[in-house]
Protein backbone atom coordinates (compact mmCIF):
# COMPACT_ATOMS: atom_id res chain seq x y z
CA UNK A 1 0.00 0.00 0.00
CA UNK A 2 2.74 2.45 1.15
CA UNK A 3 4.91 1.46 -1.52
CA UNK A 4 3.32 1.44 -4.80
CA UNK A 5 5.07 -0.31 -7.49
CA UNK A 6 6.07 1.89 -10.27
CA UNK A 7 7.22 1.82 -13.78
CA UNK A 8 10.43 1.63 -12.69
CA UNK A 9 9.77 -1.45 -10.99
CA UNK A 10 7.83 -3.37 -13.27
CA UNK A 11 10.24 -5.65 -14.84
CA UNK A 12 11.16 -6.98 -11.61
CA UNK A 13 7.92 -7.43 -10.83
CA UNK A 14 6.96 -8.82 -14.11
CA UNK A 15 10.04 -11.54 -13.33
CA UNK A 16 9.11 -12.79 -9.68
CA UNK A 17 8.15 -16.21 -9.74
CA UNK A 18 5.17 -15.43 -7.18
CA UNK A 19 1.81 -15.52 -8.19
CA UNK A 20 0.76 -12.40 -9.93
CA UNK A 21 -2.19 -11.05 -7.60
CA UNK A 22 1.16 -10.97 -4.83
CA UNK A 23 3.77 -9.27 -7.29
CA UNK A 24 1.25 -6.56 -8.29
CA UNK A 25 1.18 -4.83 -4.92
CA UNK A 26 -2.53 -4.18 -4.49
CA UNK A 27 -5.03 -1.22 -2.56
CA UNK A 28 -1.80 1.03 -4.87
CA UNK A 29 -3.01 4.36 -3.61
CA UNK A 30 -0.32 7.22 -3.89
CA UNK A 31 -0.35 10.26 -1.19
CA UNK A 32 -1.06 12.91 -3.82
CA UNK A 33 -0.16 16.39 -3.24
CA UNK A 34 -3.09 17.95 -1.43
CA UNK A 35 -5.59 18.85 -4.22
CA UNK A 36 -8.00 22.05 -4.66
CA UNK A 37 -11.31 21.69 -3.36
CA UNK A 38 -13.31 20.10 -6.36
CA UNK A 39 -16.98 20.21 -6.87
CA UNK A 40 -19.00 18.58 -9.45
CA UNK A 41 -22.41 19.49 -11.35
CA UNK A 42 -24.10 17.79 -13.61
CA UNK A 43 -22.88 18.69 -17.52
CA UNK A 44 -23.42 18.02 -20.97
CA UNK A 45 -21.25 15.16 -22.23
CA UNK A 46 -19.21 15.44 -25.08
CA UNK A 47 -20.66 12.86 -27.85
CA UNK A 48 -17.09 11.81 -29.55
CA UNK A 49 -17.18 9.04 -27.22
CA UNK A 50 -14.81 6.85 -29.75
CA UNK A 51 -11.55 9.33 -28.41
CA UNK A 52 -12.59 9.62 -25.20
CA UNK A 53 -10.77 8.54 -22.40
CA UNK A 54 -13.57 6.79 -20.79
CA UNK A 55 -13.33 4.71 -24.62
CA UNK A 56 -9.88 3.96 -24.13
CA UNK A 57 -10.83 2.47 -20.10
CA UNK A 58 -12.98 0.28 -22.00
CA UNK A 59 -11.09 -0.71 -24.51
CA UNK A 60 -7.95 -1.58 -21.94
CA UNK A 61 -10.14 -3.27 -20.04
CA UNK A 62 -11.45 -5.28 -22.78
CA UNK A 63 -8.34 -6.42 -23.62
CA UNK A 64 -6.90 -7.19 -20.15
CA UNK A 65 -9.89 -9.17 -19.10
CA UNK A 66 -12.22 -9.83 -21.86
CA UNK A 67 -13.84 -13.19 -22.52
CA UNK A 68 -13.77 -13.65 -18.85
CA UNK A 69 -10.09 -14.09 -18.39
CA UNK A 70 -7.99 -12.84 -16.12
CA UNK A 71 -4.72 -10.81 -16.31
CA UNK A 72 -1.96 -12.53 -17.85
CA UNK A 73 0.51 -10.11 -15.84
CA UNK A 74 1.24 -6.87 -13.74
CA UNK A 75 1.34 -4.82 -16.98
CA UNK A 76 -2.35 -5.39 -17.87
CA UNK A 77 -3.56 -4.49 -14.27
CA UNK A 78 -1.60 -1.77 -14.20
CA UNK A 79 -2.65 0.01 -18.08
CA UNK A 80 -6.00 -0.46 -16.18
CA UNK A 81 -5.44 1.80 -13.61
CA UNK A 82 -3.42 4.59 -15.71
CA UNK A 83 -6.37 4.16 -17.99
CA UNK A 84 -8.59 4.50 -15.21
CA UNK A 85 -6.71 7.13 -13.76
CA UNK A 86 -6.62 9.62 -16.75
CA UNK A 87 -10.23 9.93 -17.07
CA UNK A 88 -11.61 13.55 -16.70
CA UNK A 89 -14.31 14.27 -14.73
CA UNK A 90 -15.65 15.87 -17.50
CA UNK A 91 -16.40 13.14 -19.11
CA UNK A 92 -18.31 11.81 -16.56
CA UNK A 93 -20.66 14.51 -16.12
CA UNK A 94 -18.72 16.41 -14.06
CA UNK A 95 -16.69 20.05 -13.85
CA UNK A 96 -13.89 21.08 -11.45
CA UNK A 97 -13.80 24.03 -9.51
CA UNK A 98 -10.57 25.09 -7.72
CA UNK A 99 -11.17 26.58 -4.52
CA UNK A 100 -8.39 25.29 -1.73
CA UNK A 101 -10.45 26.43 1.12
CA UNK A 102 -13.88 25.26 1.15
CA UNK A 103 -15.17 21.58 0.32
CA UNK A 104 -17.03 20.61 -2.49
CA UNK A 105 -20.21 22.01 -2.51
CA UNK A 106 -21.93 20.09 -5.47
CA UNK A 107 -22.20 16.75 -5.63
CA UNK A 108 -22.08 14.46 -8.59
CA UNK A 109 -25.58 15.03 -9.63
CA UNK A 110 -26.39 18.69 -9.11
CA UNK A 111 -26.63 20.44 -5.61
CA UNK A 112 -26.44 18.32 -2.51
CA UNK A 113 -29.08 19.30 0.60
CA UNK A 114 -27.98 21.83 2.57
CA UNK A 115 -24.49 20.40 4.73
CA UNK A 116 -25.77 22.59 7.91
CA UNK A 117 -29.19 20.17 8.24
CA UNK A 118 -29.34 17.17 10.35
CA UNK A 119 -32.10 16.21 7.96
CA UNK A 120 -29.95 16.46 4.97
CA UNK A 121 -29.91 13.40 2.23
CA UNK A 122 -27.71 10.76 3.71
CA UNK A 123 -28.62 8.25 0.33
CA UNK A 124 -25.98 6.83 -1.33
CA UNK A 125 -26.47 7.08 -5.44
CA UNK A 126 -25.12 4.65 -7.68
CA UNK A 127 -25.01 5.83 -11.00
CA UNK A 128 -24.38 2.97 -13.89
CA UNK A 129 -21.92 3.59 -16.82
CA UNK A 130 -21.41 0.55 -18.62
CA UNK A 131 -21.71 -3.69 -17.85
CA UNK A 132 -20.86 -6.92 -20.36
CA UNK A 133 -20.18 -9.94 -19.03
CA UNK A 134 -16.57 -9.36 -18.80
CA UNK A 135 -16.90 -5.84 -16.90
CA UNK A 136 -18.79 -3.17 -15.46
CA UNK A 137 -18.29 0.23 -14.90
CA UNK A 138 -20.03 2.70 -12.31
CA UNK A 139 -19.84 5.60 -9.46
CA UNK A 140 -20.97 5.39 -6.29
CA UNK A 141 -21.37 8.83 -4.55
CA UNK A 142 -21.14 9.23 -1.03
CA UNK A 143 -22.54 11.87 1.39
CA UNK A 144 -20.06 12.55 4.72
CA UNK A 145 -20.61 9.37 6.72
CA UNK A 146 -22.30 7.25 4.53
CA UNK A 147 -21.10 3.58 4.66
CA UNK A 148 -20.89 1.05 2.54
CA UNK A 149 -20.50 -1.89 4.79
CA UNK A 150 -18.15 -4.60 4.63
CA UNK A 151 -18.83 -6.78 1.68
CA UNK A 152 -16.51 -8.83 -0.54
CA UNK A 153 -16.05 -9.33 -4.68
CA UNK A 154 -15.47 -12.90 -5.29
CA UNK A 155 -13.87 -14.09 -7.79
CA UNK A 156 -12.88 -10.82 -9.38
CA UNK A 157 -10.49 -7.66 -10.19
CA UNK A 158 -11.45 -4.50 -8.97
CA UNK A 159 -10.50 -1.09 -9.64
CA UNK A 160 -11.44 1.74 -7.78
CA UNK A 161 -10.93 5.82 -8.18
CA UNK A 162 -11.51 8.13 -5.56
CA UNK A 163 -13.14 11.09 -8.16
CA UNK A 164 -13.61 14.31 -5.47
CA UNK A 165 -13.59 14.01 -1.29
CA UNK A 166 -12.25 11.91 1.15
CA UNK A 167 -12.83 8.32 1.51
CA UNK A 168 -11.72 5.84 4.72
CA UNK A 169 -11.30 2.35 3.35
CA UNK A 170 -10.68 -0.57 5.01
CA UNK A 171 -9.87 -3.70 4.05
CA UNK A 172 -9.53 -7.04 4.99
CA UNK A 173 -8.34 -10.55 3.10
CA UNK A 174 -9.04 -14.01 4.39
CA UNK A 175 -6.39 -15.68 6.16
CA UNK A 176 -6.79 -19.07 4.64
CA UNK A 177 -8.39 -18.67 1.27
CA UNK A 178 -8.47 -22.61 1.01
CA UNK A 179 -10.28 -23.27 4.33
CA UNK A 180 -14.81 -22.87 4.09
CA UNK A 181 -15.55 -19.01 4.85
CA UNK A 182 -17.79 -18.16 7.18
CA UNK A 183 -20.38 -21.39 6.41
CA UNK A 184 -23.10 -21.78 8.61
CA UNK A 185 -22.90 -18.83 10.44
CA UNK A 186 -19.14 -19.84 11.89
CA UNK A 187 -16.84 -17.39 12.01
CA UNK A 188 -13.65 -17.34 9.62
CA UNK A 189 -10.19 -15.68 10.60
CA UNK A 190 -9.27 -12.72 8.30
CA UNK A 191 -6.34 -10.09 8.22
CA UNK A 192 -6.49 -6.51 7.89
CA UNK A 193 -4.69 -5.00 4.57
CA UNK A 194 -5.79 -1.24 4.87
CA UNK A 195 -7.27 1.08 6.97
CA UNK A 196 -6.62 4.94 5.87
CA UNK A 197 -8.31 7.93 4.10
CA UNK A 198 -7.35 8.37 0.72
CA UNK A 199 -8.98 10.94 -1.65
CA UNK A 200 -8.61 12.31 -5.26
CA UNK A 201 -5.73 12.40 -6.54
CA UNK A 202 -4.49 9.02 -4.97
CA UNK A 203 -3.43 6.62 -7.34
CA UNK A 204 -6.15 3.74 -7.93
CA UNK A 205 -6.97 0.94 -5.97
CA UNK A 206 -6.12 -2.71 -7.21
CA UNK A 207 -7.89 -5.78 -5.24
CA UNK A 208 -7.52 -9.20 -6.52
CA UNK A 209 -9.84 -12.36 -5.48
CA UNK A 210 -7.93 -13.68 -3.07
CA UNK A 211 -5.41 -10.44 -2.28
CA UNK A 212 -5.36 -6.77 -2.08
CA UNK A 213 -8.35 -6.70 0.57
CA UNK A 214 -11.10 -8.15 -1.59
CA UNK A 215 -13.40 -7.31 1.63
CA UNK A 216 -13.46 -4.23 2.12
CA UNK A 217 -15.47 -1.36 3.50
CA UNK A 218 -15.98 2.25 2.54
CA UNK A 219 -17.38 5.55 4.71
CA UNK A 220 -16.88 9.06 3.40
CA UNK A 221 -15.43 11.55 5.49
CA UNK A 222 -16.06 14.20 3.20
CA UNK A 223 -19.15 14.20 0.92
CA UNK A 224 -17.19 12.08 -2.37
CA UNK A 225 -17.75 10.09 -4.99
CA UNK A 226 -15.62 6.66 -6.37
CA UNK A 227 -15.49 5.35 -9.92
CA UNK A 228 -15.21 1.06 -10.26
CA UNK A 229 -14.20 -1.28 -12.55
CA UNK A 230 -15.41 -4.51 -11.61
CA UNK A 231 -14.08 -7.58 -13.95
CA UNK A 232 -15.68 -10.02 -14.29
CA UNK A 233 -19.64 -7.93 -12.77
CA UNK A 234 -21.53 -9.61 -9.87
CA UNK A 235 -23.21 -12.40 -11.00
CA UNK A 236 -25.07 -14.78 -8.68
CA UNK A 237 -25.86 -17.10 -11.47
CA UNK A 238 -21.80 -16.64 -12.24
CA UNK A 239 -20.97 -17.66 -8.28
CA UNK A 240 -20.15 -14.18 -7.52
CA UNK A 241 -23.01 -12.67 -5.42
CA UNK A 242 -22.05 -9.95 -3.06
CA UNK A 243 -21.92 -11.29 0.56
CA UNK A 244 -21.57 -9.11 3.73
CA UNK A 245 -19.61 -9.01 6.84
CA UNK A 246 -19.15 -8.15 10.28
CA UNK A 247 -16.18 -8.39 12.78
CA UNK A 248 -16.90 -10.16 16.32
CA UNK A 249 -14.66 -9.66 19.03
CA UNK A 250 -11.61 -7.34 19.16
CA UNK A 251 -9.10 -6.90 16.37
CA UNK A 252 -5.64 -8.11 17.28
CA UNK A 253 -2.40 -7.56 15.85
CA UNK A 254 -4.65 -6.86 12.73
CA UNK A 255 -6.37 -9.98 12.77
CA UNK A 256 -10.28 -10.21 12.99
CA UNK A 257 -12.66 -13.17 12.77
CA UNK A 258 -15.29 -12.10 10.25
CA UNK A 259 -19.31 -13.67 10.07
CA UNK A 260 -21.72 -13.25 7.26
CA UNK A 261 -23.89 -10.53 8.17
CA UNK A 262 -27.61 -11.92 7.97
CA UNK A 263 -29.57 -10.87 7.09
CA UNK A 264 -27.72 -7.91 4.79
CA UNK A 265 -27.35 -4.84 6.83
CA UNK A 266 -29.39 -2.03 5.69
CA UNK A 267 -28.67 0.11 2.68
CA UNK A 268 -30.03 3.59 1.50
CA UNK A 269 -28.93 3.28 -1.28
CA UNK A 270 -30.60 4.68 -4.99
CA UNK A 271 -29.83 4.79 -8.75
CA UNK A 272 -29.79 7.81 -10.79
CA UNK A 273 -29.07 8.41 -14.69
CA UNK A 274 -25.77 8.82 -16.03
CA UNK A 275 -25.29 11.96 -17.81
CA UNK A 276 -21.44 11.28 -19.54
CA UNK A 277 -20.03 9.70 -22.29
CA UNK A 278 -21.12 7.06 -23.65
CA UNK A 279 -19.24 3.79 -24.28
CA UNK A 280 -19.76 2.50 -27.87
CA UNK A 281 -19.10 -1.47 -27.35
CA UNK A 282 -17.05 -3.61 -29.12
CA UNK A 283 -18.65 -5.91 -31.68
CA UNK A 284 -16.81 -8.60 -30.63
CA UNK A 285 -17.09 -7.81 -26.66
CA UNK A 286 -19.47 -9.87 -24.13
CA UNK A 287 -23.51 -9.37 -24.02
CA UNK A 288 -24.25 -5.74 -23.08
CA UNK A 289 -26.84 -5.38 -20.01
CA UNK A 290 -28.82 -2.05 -19.62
Amino acid sequence: MKNCISRQKLRRVVGDSRPMSKRLLANCFRPPARLSGLRAVATQANDSAQTSKLQQLYQQALSSFGKGQQPKGPAEVLAVSEALRAIPLQELGMQTESNAESAPTRGLFGAWPSFQSAKRDSAITYIHIYEDTNMSIGMFCLPCNATIPLHNHPGMVVLSRVLYGQLHVKSYDWADVKQPIGQNGASSAAHLVMDEVVEAGSRPAIIFPTAGGNIHQFTAVTDCAVLDVLAPPYSPRGGRDCTYYQAIGEEQDGNVRLVRSNPAPPLNMRNMRYEGVQIQPAITAGQKFT
